[in-house]
Formats: C-alpha cells, structure tokens, sequence
C-alpha cells in the first residue's frame, strides 16, 4: 500500500529547459507578461517596418 498523502504531487516538469555545455537555463512558468511585453512593443514595429516597403 502507498503510504504518501494523496495531495502531495512530484513537481511539474520545467516549461523550458536549455542545456548547452556548462550553461543550463530552466524556466518553471510561463513568463506570461514579459511575452505580452515582447509581443506590444515587436508587433508595431513588424507592422511598420512591413508597410514602410
């Protein structure tokens, strides 16, 4: 019989994990505001540099 707590869950795995040599980068959660972010300040600038053709 399994005698661990029924709410008690292993961890979830990392959302992103990059491992190159020595250097290992891992993020837990979705960095869900610095996307925003990326995604207010990168669109007007596609959208002008595409019209301005």
């Amino acid at each position: 019989m399994n005698r661990t707590p029924a709410s008690k869950q292993p961890p979830a795995p990392p959302f992103f994990e990059l491992r190159v040599g020595g250097l290992r980068v891992t993020i837990q959660q979705v960095p869900y505001r610095l996307l925003t972010l990326a995604a207010a300040v990168a669109g007007p600038l596609v959208g002008a540099t595409w019209l301005a053709r």
